[in-house]
């Protein structure tokens, strides 16, 4: 990216900003305002374009002069073959034109109104369960592993039908996938991953198989059953759909359930505000997704020479989308980086944007809405033991190592 300009300047003289030091990922408000001091777009050590303005992050989503890196972000990593790879390839993340047109429209059918209604209903019992029993023993929860990661490994079970015997099963497989999409791959972790991905595969098919011979009203019975008028789904492609329905169903829903419980209890006249008045838990939990976007980061790379954003872009220049920047823009957010459930609504970009906009957003908010309403219904004193938890750097998932509330 030697060539690019960004208004006479070049891009070696942009500010840097640096996702291989850790407090790019646990404190960014700091990073970004000394960046944005220096002017609209920055730049990572590799060269990656890095644009500070919300307005400029939604162009490179929507704009067809950008692709998706595909599986690119894995070679930089080190991963250019292998079974987590080839589906990596597969996915919806990875697939660009006509055939993830297809593929979204196909695998959309099952996130129906009916659908995500369906689990709410599910979903806000079992969360009023999960918090009873703590209540009973003790009184205290660990909100990351106890409530907040089991809630969503629940929901996504009761969503596509799998039975309560499998959902264990289901989570060995899930953790070790999730780890692969991190800055900083190890051997280990590259391991973990190949196996889990080979397991979630096999796991797949059976269940595919059983909602074949016995069909419910989940929502993967749905999908299989409507196979019969999807056009140029193959078995590879649809398995692979399936896989990745898991795969962005448990991790971003946790990361959104435990910084929003922080958020709100940091905030004890926020959280009152949303017991009094319930129907408020829709923009409050819309606040906490701003602030604290559960999916980090993104990338486009540009197709074609041409002027964007200040800058002369070649082929193959790569742009990083850091989402906190768009969410944190002074331009599009009064006082961007205090927390306000009052806040006038304007669009943040937690569930990315364009056509790989996230497809199970509604199921996303439904279970952050309903896990945290719960909780501060159901205990009015609720407080944090832990104040200031520690953020895991380096993982695209905004996770916390742990948050402990007294209920």
């Amino acid at each position: 990216m030697s060539s690019s300009r960004v208004s006479g300047i070049s891009s070696t003289e942009l500010p840097t900003v640096d996702p291989a030091e850790s407090r790019f990922w646990t404190d960014p408000a700091p990073i970004l305002r000394a960046a944005r001091a220096r002017g609209p777009v920055a730049r990572t050590p590799t060269g990656d374009l890095v644009p500070l303005r919300a307005e400029d992050i939604e162009f490179v989503h929507a704009d067809p002069r950008f692709r998706n890196p595909g599986v690119e972000n894995l070679e930089r990593s080190g991963m250019t073959d292998g079974p987590f790879y080839e589906w990596r390839k597969r996915s919806l993340a990875a697939i660009e034109g006509e055939e993830h047109k297809r593929l979204r429209s196909f695998v959309g059918r099952m996130f129906t109104p009916r659908q995500v209604s369906r689990l709410r209903e599910g979903f806000r019992a079992r969360a009023a369960e999960t918090l009873r029993e703590s209540a009973r023993s003790g009184g205290e929860i660990e909100i990351v592993e106890d409530y907040a990661r089991q809630l969503p490994l629940w929901g996504i079970c009761h969503f596509l039908g799998i039975p309560d015997e499998d959902r264990e099963e289901l989570a060995s497989f899930l953790y070790g996938t999730e780890e692969a999409f991190t800055a900083a791959l190890t051997p280990e972790i590259r391991s973990r991953a190949e196996r889990a991905i080979v397991e979630l595969y096999a796991y797949s098919e059976r269940l595919v198989d059983r909602a074949l011979a016995h069909p419910g009203d989940d929502a993967l019975s749905e999908l299989v059953a409507s196979r019969s008028t999807a056009d140029g789904v193959t078995e590879e492609s649809f398995l692979a759909l399936v896989v990745n329905v898991f795969g962005g169903a448990v991790g971003s829903t946790s990361s959104a359930i435990a910084n929003s419980i922080h958020l709100l209890l940091s905030h004890p006249e926020q959280a009152d505000l949303v017991r009094r008045e319930p129907d408020r838990i829709k923009p409050a939990i819309e606040e906490c997704l701003r602030l604290a976007p559960p999916f980090r980061i993104g990338g486009r790379v540009a197709l074609e020479s041409f002027s964007a954003m200040g800058v002369e872009l070649e082929p193959g220049d790569r742009i990083f989308v850091w989402r906190a920047a768009a969410n944190r823009d002074p331009e599009r957010f009064d006082r961007p980086d205090e927390f306000d459930i009052e806040r006038p609504a304007r669009p943040h970009i937690s569930f990315g944007l364009g056509p790989h906009f996230c497809l199970g957003h509604a199921l996303g908010r439904a279970q952050a809405q309903e896990a945290v309403l719960a909780l501060l219904e159901s205990s009015p004193k609720a407080e944090l033991l832990t104040r200031e938890p520690e953020r895991v750097p380096f993982t695209m998932d905004e996770k916390l190592t742990s948050l402990v509330v007294r209920l």
